[in-house]
C-alpha cells in the first residue's frame, strides 16, 4: 500500500478515488512519501505570461515507426508502403500516411533524432515519461506532477493533470497531492472512478472518513500528513461537487466526436480538449492502437496511421477554432522507433536509436524539423533524449531551474538536468 499514490498506473480506475476518499487516511499510506520532496527550490514565477499554458501529450504506444510518419526517406528504398510527400511547409516532408497533418505542416515541428538507448517497452516508456532510467526503489514524477510543484495548481478543484488510458508513472517521489487523475474510458469520464453505491451510503462514508482525517491530522501534525490530508479533502470536494461536466464528452456535437475518431484515442483527445479549455494544465492520452503490431508486417500501418492522422489533425483544428492553439502545446511521441528496413514478413522490429517526436501549438515554431537520421532512418544526429524533450516542454511552460532536493539523496532535476531544444521554441 505504501506506493499506492506513487504508482498511479498500477491502480484500477475505481481504486484511485476510493482510496483517496475512503481509506481513512491510513498510517500505512504516510511512508510512501515521508522520504519524498523536501527542501524544494521553487522558481520565481515568470513576470510575463509563458508561451504555453497547457500541454496535451499524445502517446503512441508500442513504438511508432518514424519512416512511416515524420521521417520518410526519399533517397533510398527501405521497403514498406509509405512514401514522402510535400506538405504545407517547403522545409518539412511527411509520410503519405499522414495527409491531413501534411495540410497543417506550417504549424508542426518535428524532432527527428530522438533516442532512448533501450529497446524494451517498459523501460523505454518509463524514460519517455520521466526523463530518467528506472532505478530500484525509486519512481520519478511525470511532467504534470513536476509542473504542479513548480507552477502551482492550475484549477481550484479540477486536477492539474489527467491521464487518459495511460500507464504514466504518476507523481513518483512527490507527495500524493501531485497525483494525476486516471481516466480509463473517455466515453465514461469519471463514472468509472465513482463508487457503485447510492448517495446516502456515499455521504455516510464521507462523513466517517472526514472524522478520522481530522483526528489523524490533529495527532500527527506533520507536513507530509497535511499533504495527504489536503489531497483527501480535494478528492471529497471533487466527488461531492458538480465537477463531472468537464469530463462528459457526450455534451459535444456528434459530428465533432466523429471528426476526432470513433475510437478510444479520438474520444480521449476530445476529452483532453474539454479539460484544457476548463483549466487542466497537463493531459496525457494513449493511443488505442498498438504500434508493436508492426512486428507482423506493414498491413497494420493504414489503421495505425489513420488513427494518428485523423485524431491529431482534428485536435489541432478544434483548438484553433476555439482560440486555444497558440497557448496549448500538442506533443506526439512514443517509446522508440522501428527498424527502417523491413523484415522478410514485411514487419519492423524495435529501433531505440533514432525516432521522431512531433510538437505543435503553444511555444512551438512551425514548419521545421530539427535533427536527422541517416539515409536509412537509423543513426540520429544530434542525439536528443527524452529528458531534452521534457526540458523543452518545461521551458515553454515557464519552468526554469527546476530542482528539488530529496532526503536522503542528491538533488533531482526535472528530467535529469537536461537542455531544452531551443531551435523549436518560439
Amino acid at each position: 500500500m505504501k506506493d499506492i499514490f506513487s504508482k498511479v498506473d498500477e491502480l484500477s480506475r475505481k481504486s484511485f478515488l476510493l482510496q483517496a476518499a475512503y481509506s481513512s487516511l491510513g498510517v500505512s499510506l504516510a511512508p510512501s512519501y515521508l522520504l519524498g520532496a523536501e527542501n524544494t527550490e521553487p522558481q520565481k514565477k515568470p513576470d510575463n505570461k509563458p508561451p504555453c499554458e497547457r500541454v496535451i501529450f499524445l502517446y503512441m504506444r508500442g513504438g511508432m515507426s518514424q519512416t512511416d510518419t515524420f521521417d520518410p526517406k526519399e533517397k533510398v528504398s527501405i521497403g514498406g508502403k509509405s512514401k514522402p510527400i510535400k506538405t504545407q511547409s517547403p522545409d518539412l516532408l511527411l509520410s503519405d500516411q499522414l495527409p491531413k497533418l501534411a495540410q497543417q505542416a506550417k504549424d508542426l515541428s518535428v524532432i527527428r533524432s530522438m533516442t532512448t538507448k533501450t529497446g524494451a517497452h517498459s523501460q523505454a516508456r518509463y524514460v519517455m515519461h520521466t526523463g530518467y532510467r528506472q532505478r530500484t526503489g525509486m519512481t520519478h514524477p511525470q511532467l504534470g506532477s513536476w509542473a504542479q510543484m513548480f507552477l502551482g495548481k492550475s484549477h481550484p478543484v479540477l486536477p492539474s493533470s489527467v491521464l487518459i488510458a495511460s500507464g504514466n508513472p504518476g507523481p513518483g517521489f512527490l507527495p500524493p497531492d501531485y497525483s494525476p487523475m486516471p481516466i480509463g474510458n473517455a466515453a465514461r469520464g469519471i463514472k468509472d472512478l465513482l463508487p457503485e453505491i447510492d448517495q446516502e451510503q456515499l455521504n455516510k462514508r464521507v462523513r466517517l472518513a472526514q472524522k478520522f482525517s481530522s483526528a489523524f491530522s490533529h495527532y500527527f501534525p506533520h507536513d507530509d500528513v497535511k499533504a495527504y490530508s489536503d489531497f483527501y479533502d480535494q478528492t471529497v470536494k471533487f466527488m461531492s461537487g458538480d465537477m463531472a461536466e468537464p469530463f462528459d464528452i457526450q455534451k459535444e456535437p456528434g459530428n465533432l466526436r466523429s471528426q476526432y475518431g470513433n475510437h478510444p484515442f479520438g474520444q480521449g483527445a476530445l476529452l483532453a480538449r474539454r479539460l484544457v479549455e476548463r483549466g487542466v494544465r497537463y493531459i496525457e492520452v494513449t493511443s488505442s492502437q498498438n504500434w508493436d503490431s508492426m512486428h507482423g508486417g506493414t498491413n497494420s500501418l493504414p489503421r495505425l496511421s489513420n488513427e494518428l492522422d485523423g485524431t491529431v489533425s482534428a485536435l489541432m483544428t478544434d483548438l484553433k477554432n476555439r482560440g486555444l492553439f497558440k497557448s496549448t502545446m500538442i506533443v506526439v511521441t512514443t517509446e522508440f522507433g522501428r527498424t527502417p528496413k523491413v523484415k522478410g514478413n514485411g514487419g519492423r522490429d524495435h529501433h531505440p536509436n533514432g525516432f521522431s517526436t512531433m510538437l505543435a501549438g503553444g511555444g512551438i515554431k512551425g514548419g521545421i524539423a530539427v535533427g536527422e537520421t541517416d539515409d536509412y532512418g537509423r543513426d540520429p544526429f544530434p542525439e536528443y533524449e527524452p529528458k531534452d524533450l521534457h526540458a523543452t516542454i518545461a521551458t515553454a511552460l515557464g519552468m526554469t531551474g527546476t530542482k528539488i532536493r530529496r532526503l536522503p539523496g542528491r538533488p533531482s532535476f526535472l528530467g535529469g538536468n537536461p537542455k531544452p531544444i531551443k531551435e523549436i521554441l518560439s
